[in-house]
């Protein structure tokens, strides 16, 4: 008896400590309101959201979404999505200042 209990009492341990020792990562996503905006120069221009704390990010979507947001230029968008933060040693080629965003869902601000 005193055996099993060792046993149920050594594999609850072993399993408390798993849990505690997996990583779980912090969850980026996060909603903006801004403009677009266009940046770059032709043929490698690209867009971006401005926001009224002065944030920029550019915006990687699927095409269709992509064209959609293009076209919205001038008027206010919120836009839902996972932030991907600039690396210390310098900005990628389409990325801005405050980093990217991944876009998953947007709509426009009444």
């Amino acid at each position: 008896m005193k055996k099993r209990i060792n046993k149920i009492i050594f594999i609850f341990s072993i399993l408390s400590i798993s849990m505690i020792l997996c990583s779980y990562s912090k969850n980026n996503q996060k909603t903006i309101k801004g403009y677009i905006h266009v940046y770059g120069n032709e043929p490698f221009t690209y867009i971006g959201i401005k926001t009224k704390e002065n944030k920029e990010y550019s915006i990687a979507a699927e095409e269709k979404i992509y064209k959609e947001l293009k076209s919205t230029q001038g008027k206010e968008v919120e836009l839902s999505g996972i932030i991907i933060l600039p690396e210390k040693d310098g900005l990628e080629p389409g990325m801005l200042k405050d980093g990217k965003i991944e876009v998953i869902e947007w709509k426009f601000v009444k």
